[in-house]
């Protein structure tokens, strides 16, 4: 069983030849040029990343709520003047 997957794609036709442009420039076939480009663009998205951000969000928000509990009898009136 084969590994690759054939697929077909349109493309508005100045943008297409943008890629071919740039494609020949940089000597990759179609096939090659476009893996890279998903490949990148993919990987500006990656998904543990994202959960991992969610994470920490949720202990930012745990560690507010905390710092507020202990503090809330404090009131910035009792904060020394900023200088001047």
């Amino acid at each position: 069983m084969s590994k690759v997957e054939r697929i077909a794609i349109s493309l508005p036709k100045g943008l297409n030849r943008r890629v071919e442009e740039l494609r020949h420039r940089m000597g990759f076939n179609r096939s090659v040029f476009f893996q890279i480009v998903l490949r990148t663009f993919l990987d500006s998205f990656p998904e543990k990343e994202d959960k991992r951000l969610a994470r920490l969000y949720q202990e930012i928000k745990q560690t507010d709520k905390e710092l507020l509990h202990h503090f809330k009898r404090q009131s910035y009136k009792h904060l020394p003047p900023y200088e001047k």
